[in-house]
């Protein structure tokens, strides 16, 4: 979705499409949350603040995200930097927090809604990183495969220096 000739409306288009995905994010979590405190009668040793911190995580990403792009293009990459470490955060504490009920072979119903949190992290970091490139300044940036050259095309290396 990279436009040169409308830079304002790609970046707030790439926004809004990231903003879908965290609050799918969102959503999921909230499911989770609710069939947590259903099982918690059943297994008291479920975190049932985890889901929620997790909600809360996701929520505090999407008001980051709208700083960034408030930023305006150009601008130095701290905050998108920040921003692509609490995403990563977020997926990690996610697994996490999947295990639990996972590892243990709790059965508490939750197995499904955690596998609908892949594809809209999976489309959020992509968005992320399309945000970023447009927003960031970038110093410099080179193409090139493992040994330094592109032998494969499918195997190359984009490397972005921000700053």
């Amino acid at each position: 979705m990279i436009d040169s000739h409308d830079p304002p409306r790609t970046i707030r288009g790439d926004f809004d499409l990231l903003s879908h995905d965290l609050a799918a994010v969102y959503g999921t979590l909230s499911e989770i949350t609710a069939v947590w405190r259903r099982a918690h009668q059943d297994w008291p040793e479920l975190p049932l603040r985890l889901p929620l911190q997790l909600q809360d995580a996701t929520r505090q990403l999407a008001v980051s995200a709208q700083a960034l792009v408030d930023a305006g293009p150009g601008q130095s990459p701290e905050l998108a930097f920040g921003l692509a470490r609490r995403l990563s955060a977020l997926r990690n504490d996610i697994r996490v927090a999947q295990a639990l009920t996972r590892e243990a072979a709790i059965g508490v119903g939750d197995a499904a809604l955690w596998d609908l949190l892949d594809e809209p992290l999976r489309r959020a970091g992509n968005r992320l990183l399309l945000l970023i490139v447009q927003l960031a300044r970038i110093r410099e940036w080179s193409l090139s495969g493992p040994d330094g050259e592109l032998s494969e095309p499918d195997q190359a290396v984009l490397i972005i220096q921000l700053g």
